[in-house]
């Protein structure tokens, strides 16, 4: 029954509860505990009152753009007003066959090179291509050429720098000649036995990633060998299986990083400073990989003014997204929530949206802020399913609650008269869920009313219309029990 520990003090109260949090997952199934699925969190300052707004958002939709073949998709890149991609071992340019590729499995890598001449650079582990500003397109056939080399090709200071696969030797090319080598032109990254297995490049270092560290390298202008020098003093103690998580981003390059010691971890290296953003959650996650961690990929992107890297698992399949801005974690599905969002290649389309490429369909797609639904082929349309799963409350007592209203705060998604969002709750920690009840989002006030009696009470709300979907907070009446 109701109580009061003095005629004064009521039991009854209305609290407001922010939406906004990190994941919470105690083991690295994602069933149990505070989860956000096709949904990211968004901070609106106000400069002159300093004050915050904390938002849930719908992910951007995908709109398709067209289909180059159905196969493997091994990678992407928009270049001069050209799309290229590599599809199982098939090398196009805007859907048109260049050539045939060395291998036909794995990512390839590319890079922008700047020379006596400008160019793109694609290695596929076995073969490398440099495409000129001109459309011309060369396979790099010199003997000295690394075979089997790691597929994360940097250019710096009129040098392509390539690494030998299975060795710590970066071996780079003739100045201003991206198709000329030498085999006596090479350094080898020597501070710790490890082998190298990404290249990747900040401001003007190149950083080796080994398995068990990053070694930093610079343009010593040096005439004999290569050109390079280590920084002997900038060395990171942990390496990364994950070649092709190692993304470069701005001022920064993030990896999937392995210690030696055991676990993995999400790892920002700005200039010789190293961050991990990863959670405990993610970490588990990522653990949950074992040695199939070394086959998971990743890619960076802006969009609706925020930049991400979005994390694809290669058992799992989930997609883990954090986002740089507001230093939190998501996760995006394509489709339903059983369906990966395995579009894990992306590239810039230098006109204000990415470009990226189906893993398995060969369709190319853009992500779109103001595309509300995802279109993954010429006649498919896909909602998408926004999922926010809350902690388990307890309005800081264990006693039994008495709950009256459960209101939704945010924005109207659009002008019809009914916009449904699903919500349901568990009292059993996650176990089992209540019958749906649906809440109109664009009511004068999107509540439900006699939510019943728990003592510990977690909420899911799914959301699944075409529309921009921004939630702010949950607002309850309850009544505490006296025991």
């Amino acid at each position: 029954m109701a109580y009061t520990n003095t005629p004064q003090v009521s039991t009854y109260k209305t609290q407001r509860l922010t939406l906004v949090g990190s994941p919470q997952q105690r083991s690295p199934s994602p069933t149990k505990d505070q989860r956000f699925v096709n949904l990211y969190p968004e901070l609106i300052k106000s400069p002159i009152t300093d004050g915050k707004k904390y938002y849930l958002k719908k992910r951007p939709g995908l709109d398709y753009v067209t289909t180059i073949i159905p196969g493997v998709a091994r990678g992407i890149y928009y270049y001069n007003g050209t799309i290229y991609t590599v599809i199982d071992n098939r090398f196009y340019a805007n859907g048109t066959l260049i050539n045939t590729v060395g291998t036909s499995t794995g990512p390839v890598g590319w890079c922008e090179y700047n020379g006596a001449y400008n160019a793109l650079i694609m290695l596929d582990g076995a073969v490398g291509w440099v495409i000129k500003d001109d459309g011309t397109i060369t396979q790099i056939s010199d003997p000295d050429f690394p075979t089997p080399h790691v597929r994360t090709p940097v250019a710096l200071d009129g040098y392509l720098f390539v690494c030998r696969d299975g060795t710590a030797d970066i071996y780079n090319s003739d100045l201003d000649d991206p198709l000329s080598w030498d085999s006596a032109n090479f350094i080898s990254a020597e501070m710790f036995p490890d082998k190298i297995t990404a290249l990747s490049k900040n401001n003007n270092y190149i950083y080796a990633v080994g398995t068990e560290a990053v070694e930093y390298f610079y343009d010593a202008a040096l005439t004999t060998g290569s050109p390079l020098a280590r920084n002997d003093s900038a060395v990171q103690q942990f390496g990364s299986k994950a070649a092709f998580t190692v993304v470069q981003t701005d001022n920064e390059v993030i990896l999937v990083g392995d210690s030696g010691n055991g676990g993995n971890v999400v790892w920002v290296i700005d200039g010789f400073k190293a961050t991990d953003v990863s959670i405990e959650p993610i970490k588990e996650a990522l653990d949950a990989e074992f040695d199939e961690i070394a086959n998971a990929t990743a890619m960076c992107l802006r969009i609706s003014g925020h930049k991400f890297y979005i994390l694809t698992l290669a058992i799992s399949r989930r997609n883990l997204v954090y986002d740089f801005d507001e230093k939190m974690w998501s996760e995006w599905f394509f489709g339903t929530p059983e369906n990966p969002f395995f579009v894990p290649f992306a590239t810039d389309s230098k006109q204000g949206y990415p470009y990226l490429l189906h893993g398995l369909t060969g369709a190319v797609l853009r992500m779109l802020e103001e595309q509300y639904v995802d279109e993954p082929d010429v006649s498919t349309t896909l909602d998408i399913i926004c999922t926010a799963t809350t902690v388990k409350l307890d309005f800081e007592t264990i006693n039994r609650k008495f709950m009256y209203r459960l209101s939704l705060v945010g924005d109207s998604p659009n002008n019809n008269t009914n916009c449904p969002i699903s919500v349901q709750w568990s009292d059993d920690d996650y176990n089992t869920w209540s019958p749906i009840r649906t809440l109109n989002l664009n009511g004068v006030m999107p509540a439900i009313t006699r939510l019943g009696t728990f003592r510990r009470r977690a909420f899911k709300f799914t959301f699944a219309q075409p529309y921009l979907l921004r939630l702010e907070a949950i607002e309850v009446d309850i009544n505490v029990g006296g025991t």
